[in-house]
């Protein structure tokens, strides 16, 4: 049995909301970066991305998702870390989110999420080693990271943030990943047929 990520119609009304202030920010961003300075509300948008995505995602039944809170965990340097600490508290899928910084991967098999920031502070295959097998949705922000086993990838290409998903690893950890979220991605690694 798996919890609903329903429903979806809002959860995709505010995702094109979040890509839509993304580009937005972007734009004001570039022009950020031709005076050399860091674009602004970059984390902000990684926030809200990391909050939206948690709804087109289901978890299996069981002790993980019981209580009332939603573990986010933030593992890795993240400049900007106000913007995730403004999810604790927020509610998704009937849950209240709690957000925690860890200091190693080992502490991520206690979390639902795991945002990996870049660079992250230890290798990506130890984090991705110590999750195996363990429902843990992973999320970075780095090119490259979903083809090596990050499940959702949120990477800059032509000046534009895209995500990819690797849709093996999550089901490989017994995540779904609802076929709305997996239609917006740019690229799908290990797809199954007729989707997810």
């Amino acid at each position: 049995m798996y919890f609903s990520a329903a429903p979806y119609k809002r959860s995709v009304a505010v995702l094109a909301a979040a890509v839509l202030v993304l580009c937005l920010l972007q734009r004001g961003g570039g022009y950020a970066a031709e005076r050399g300075e860091p674009p602004s509300g970059e984390y902000q948008v990684k926030a809200a991305f990391v909050y939206n995505f948690i709804k087109f995602v289901e978890w299996p039944s069981g002790e993980r998702l019981t209580g009332d809170t939603f573990r986010v965990c933030i593992l890795g340097e993240v400049p900007a870390a106000a913007p995730f600490e403004d999810l604790n508290g927020q509610e998704v899928l009937g849950r209240r989110l709690s957000v925690t910084m860890l200091k190693s991967p080992q502490e991520a098999r206690a979390c639902q999420v795991l945002f990996v920031a870049a660079p992250p502070s230890v290798r990506l295959t130890e984090v991705l080693d110590s999750l195996s097998g363990v429902p843990v949705l992973t999320i970075g922000d780095t090119d490259g990271y979903a083809k090596r086993g990050i499940m959702i990838n949120m990477f800059l290409e032509n000046k534009r943030v895209r995500f990819e998903i690797n849709a093996e690893t999550a089901r490989a950890a017994g995540l779904r990943i609802s076929t709305k979220l997996l239609k917006l991605a740019s690229k799908v690694y290990g797809a199954a047929p007729g989707g997810e």
